[in-house]
């Protein structure tokens, strides 16, 4: 690795020279390792001369930091193992140590060859030496001074490879909105495939923060981009102004950390086949294609909120993202700000960061408010404009942001009752009922009894690490009588209730089930029990095949439209086929 000196050798010796013109004598310069950098004389032939066998008084100056003057070369004990010592005709010998953050980093050497020389020195030494001492001063700052131009250059190269990987984009525009630098980050935001070097950008701050970052557009090319932002203001080598923008994609922030819309998130299937969810599964088909507002009523723990997330599913906006808000289960001061969101600033106890409100989210997907009969009437006319006008504004905000966003609301409470009590605007009810889909409590639809519970024992099964069984007719009859006011999320509950009451058992019985479902079978109809659960279930199903297959046919397409309408897959109905005896109707369908 070269030398501190050696990086510039050029300025060093042009302080030689100038020391040797101004005291007519000949001047060396030596690193810390003793290889002689720069030299006048007899020693300008010999630069880059290690010398090291012979830099005696160097190297002692260097150990100890300080100038080291022998008057007499040869009989100084610092001379004493010197190769040269009988032959030295050198008459006078100065070593000045060049210091940097009190590091020796070189040796200035001052030789006189002639008594005249030494004479002369000698007559004016302190100030000789004190001369010598400044120079040795000047070469360490030029030397400081490469040092951080060095470490400038390295951390700028540094800093150029960081903003290169970085997955935010990165502008540096000068006072006239020139693009001075970029990442190619910023060219994907920019949509500029081309570099974006010497382009025009200008910035259009909001006044917004959000997530603790500056809302802007940044306009280039007459296109505008939404971004969250943070620019810093620093000024380059010749003072003028230059803006450094780091800025992320808002849409692309918003996916990637904010948005729940995934199918992780949402509800499971929807589980039936009774005649009642055979239509609304139909209905779901038709409604998810279109952009209509749907209001689901239906009991608590109907399903009201696995039906919306079925239209979520099968929707042109299944792509985007699907957030829910339970309307019921917010504070009615709070509620406001979850679904618009505020700014920083906006009210006492606001995250300080801001935040971005569950429209904005959904924007491009869906917004599920549940149980939207509690919306607070006040609330109620914010909604009903922001469907109108399709914008929302922030709290403590006056930018008014577009938004795309299909509303499906859902309810267990009478709405007409409401209106007419004055607790929900009536303009709002006919916005937002444009298709209406009632669901039916789980008392009305028996015969899907049986296929929910199976399926949540599978579901618990695999939460549980528990081997697959199925559920006798003893339970099976129970929970047909059952008359469920809770629904499908009270048989849900009751699967898992059975889960934990049976310990290590490795078959579930009757004494698994909660108290209340052991109760009401005693006052069930035993006879009718037998006859109907699950016998009658499957008489259903099979019947409902039957028709299913004819109405479809029993080719392997008659059998995915039959697969689509009963909401199962295909390998579930060969099981299905193969429990009735039907399969045979494959050799059928192919003579």
């Amino acid at each position: 690795m070269p030398s501190v000196l050696s990086l510039i050798q050029q300025d060093v010796q042009k302080y030689t020279d100038a020391i040797s013109g101004i005291i007519d004598t000949d001047v060396e310069i030596v690193d810390v390792s003793m290889v002689r950098v720069a030299g006048t004389g007899v020693y300008r032939e010999r630069i880059n001369e290690d010398i090291s066998g012979q830099g005696y008084v160097y190297r002692h100056a260097a150990e100890l930091n300080k100038t080291i003057l022998i008057e007499n070369p040869g009989d100084s004990p610092v001379c004493s193992l010197c190769t040269n010592k009988l032959f030295c005709t050198e008459k006078l010998d100065l070593a000045t140590p060049i210091s940097l953050d009190d590091k020796v980093i070189g040796v200035i050497g001052i030789i006189c060859s002639t008594a005249q020389q030494r004479d002369a020195l000698l007559g004016q030494k302190e100030k000789f030496v004190s001369f010598i001492e400044q120079i040795a001063s000047l070469i360490a700052g030029k030397a400081y001074e490469n040092i951080e131009r060095q470490r400038e250059k390295d951390i700028s190269a540094a800093f150029r490879k960081m903003i290169e990987v970085m997955n935010r984009g990165v502008v540096a525009i000068d006072e006239f909105g020139l693009v001075r630098h970029s990442n190619l980050t910023a060219s994907r935001i920019l949509q500029t495939p081309d570099s974006l070097i010497g382009k025009k950008i200008s910035i259009e701050m909001t006044g917004d923060v959000v997530y603790d970052q500056e809302e802007a557009y940044l306009r280039l090319n007459g296109a505008s981009f939404h971004v969250l932002c943070h620019v810093i203001q620093i000024s380059s080598m010749e003072s003028s102004a230059v803006s450094l923008i780091v800025f992320q994609d808002a849409a692309d922030f918003l996916s990637q950390n904010v948005l729940p819309g995934n199918d992780l998130l949402m509800p499971g299937k929807f589980i039936g086949n009774s005649p009642a969810i055979s239509l609304i599964k139909a209905s779901i088909k038709k409604i998810a294609v279109s952009n209509a507002s749907v209001l689901i009523s239906g009991e608590s723990g109907s399903g009201k909120e696995v039906v919306a997330s079925e239209i979520h599913r099968h929707s042109l906006r299944k792509a985007g993202p699907y957030v829910t808000i339970n309307c019921a289960a917010i504070p009615e001061q709070l509620l406001e700000s979850e679904l618009f969101g505020y700014v920083k600033g906006a009210f006492s106890g606001a995250d300080p960061k801001g935040r971005v409100g569950k429209f904005e989210q959904a924007n491009g997907g869906t917004i599920f408010l549940d149980e939207i009969g509690d919306m607070p009437v006040f609330l109620q006319a914010k909604l009903m404009r922001v469907l109108q006008e399709r914008t929302i504004t922030r709290i403590g905000s006056n930018q008014v942001i577009p938004v795309d966003v299909r509303l499906i609301a859902a309810t267990n409470k009478d709405i007409a009752e409401l209106i007419e009590n004055g607790q929900f605007r009536e303009d709002l009810y006919y916005r937002i009922n444009v298709v209406p889909l009632a669901l039916p409590p789980l008392r009305e639809r028996r015969e899907d009894i049986f296929e929910l519970a199976n399926y949540f024992v599978e579901e618990f099964c695999d939460i549980y690490g528990r081997p697959k069984q199925k559920l006798s007719d003893e339970i099976a009859n129970a929970l047909y009588f059952y008359p469920w006011p809770g629904n499908v999320r009270e048989l849900r509950n009751a699967i898992e209730h059975m889960f934990v009451m049976c310990g290590d058992s490795l078959q579930f019985n009757i004494t698994h089930l909660p108290y209340s479902i052991q109760k009401q079978r005693h006052h069930a109809p035993k006879t009718r029990a037998a006859h109907l659960q699950p016998d009658t279930v499957a008489q259903q199903e099979l019947q409902r095949l039957e028709q299913l297959l004819e109405r479809h046919g029993s080719d392997l397409e008659g059998k995915k439209k039959v697969a689509d309408e009963m909401g199962i897959g295909i390998a579930t109905l060969y099981r299905k086929l193969k429990k009735y005896k039907l399969a045979h109707r494959d050799k059928q369908s192919t003579v």
